[in-house]
């Protein structure tokens, strides 16, 4: 029987590796790149099969056993080809530097198991979709009777006889090996069929997204276009004084230049991407952003108090940075309209850039703060809600993130979080893989 059960559980951990570490390289990357998951999938095929090929489970009559043809058939079925003979000969390699003795029964195993796997490989892709989880099980049970019956074959000609408990443990083996390889197979093709699902419902999120960002847009347009239409008319009359004319073309000018911004607005959405970033201290944020707000915190009567911590660098966009960290102070400063003081800071914290932005003003309500960012939402009656939805935007796009925290009456604490730029670089690096 087998000596330790802690050696076979060892053994289907290891062979169990790929699988397993699979989903974490995934997570960190965030979107799944083909070139990337076949390194990882034979750099970790290859390392379970080293280590299940050196740490095999015996029995007590001294017969030894190895899950190591799991994770070669592993690499062979998620890696491709090439990387499958990479491990295979690495794993024979091993096992002749250690095993000299027993080089040409591995030698054998491994081709005949070479051979079935790469018959397997030529299949049409329905078959393969069929077969994916029943024939590597079938492989490896057929392949572990086969070299049982050649084990038989070497005793008897030797004429040695059976250990105790020979087929007995063999039996036990092959069923081991062959509902791990079950298992391996099953959860591989459950993490990546998820990982495809959760692709599909980014994609059509995104896609819903912007489709009602389309609707809402065309319908926001409608308004002015139909105001400059009417003037429009207007000025085809023949009755109207040039002052009206005049004024009339004021207004659709106006109109038209209503339009345009949310069209921009919507292009800023949509592609935040195109923009170049560059390292940017945050003091020289933080110059500009007084600079946009300077003029206009005055009028409003409101006092500007801005501080900075030393050595805090962000890789960004700065005019867009700055353009959407200045339409969220301006909101700030429009919720004071019997003026008060609007703080900015800007700190580090676990490794991390802090960037805060608190008024005075009237607040927000629960409500009105989880639609703060949706489209065409806004709290002021003339707002279109659009500037905020893109000042959100850009933030993301940086890896940032905006916590609110407000009650009415009491002012509202804008919080955003950006990665400090050393962890932007690496993040950048993770993903351009």
């Amino acid at each position: 029987m087998l000596k330790s059960f802690h050696e076979v559980l060892t053994n289907v951990l290891l062979s169990g590796v790929p699988v397993l570490m699979s989903p974490y390289f995934e997570g960190i990357r965030g979107t799944a790149s083909h070139g990337l998951d076949r390194k990882i999938m034979t750099i970790f095929s290859l390392f379970a099969a080293v280590l299940c090929a050196a740490y095999p489970f015996g029995s007590e009559s001294g017969l030894y056993f190895s899950l190591f043809m799991v994770p070669v058939l592993t690499s062979f079925l998620y890696g491709g080809r090439l990387p499958g003979f990479f491990v295979s000969a690495s794993v024979l390699l091993f096992l002749g530097l250690k095993y000299p003795q027993l080089l040409l029964y591995q030698s054998l195993y491994l081709f005949l198991c070479v051979a079935a796997i790469y018959g397997f490989l030529q299949l049409s892709k329905p078959q393969r979709r069929l077969y994916r989880i029943i024939y590597p099980v079938l492989l490896v049970g057929g392949l572990g009777f086969i070299m049982t019956v050649l084990k038989t074959g070497f005793y008897q000609i030797k004429e040695l006889a059976l250990p105790e408990g020979f087929y007995l443990f063999y039996a036990s083996s092959i069923l081991i090996q062959c509902v791990t390889m079950g298992l391996v197979v099953y959860l591989t093709e459950y993490i990546r069929e998820a990982a495809v699902l959760r692709q599909e419902v980014h994609r059509a999120e995104k896609l819903n997204v912007l489709s009602e960002l389309a609707a809402s847009v065309a319908h926001e347009i409608r308004n002015p276009m139909t105001t400059a239409r009417g003037f429009m008319q207007l000025l085809f009359q023949s009755e109207v004084s040039e002052s009206k004319k005049k004024i009339y073309t004021g207004m659709v000018i106006e109109e038209m230049d209503k339009v345009q911004q949310i069209i921009s607005s919507y292009l800023a959405f949509a592609t935040p991407h195109a923009d170049k970033t560059a390292l940017w201290s945050m003091n020289d944020l933080m110059a500009l952003l007084e600079q946009q707000l300077q003029v206009y915190a005055s009028q409003q009567k409101v006092r500007l108090d801005t501080s900075v911590e030393p050595s805090l660098w962000l890789t960004v966009n700065a005019d867009k940075l700055v353009q959407c960290l200045a339409q969220l102070a301006r909101n700030g400063i429009e919720s004071m309209p019997e003026g008060g003081c609007l703080r900015v800071r800007a700190y580090r914290a676990e490794k991390r850039v802090f960037i805060s932005i608190e008024d005075e003003g009237i607040g927000m309500s629960p409500d009105e703060i989880k639609r703060l960012g949706s489209p065409f939402y806004s709290t002021k009656q003339k707002g279109t809600g659009l500037s905020v939805m893109v000042a959100y935007r850009i933030i993301e796009c940086y890896n940032g993130k905006i916590n609110v925290v407000s009650e009415p009456g009491k002012g509202t604490c804008m919080l955003i979080v950006f990665p400090s730029a050393a962890a932007q670089a690496a993040c950048k690096s993770i993903r351009r893989h």
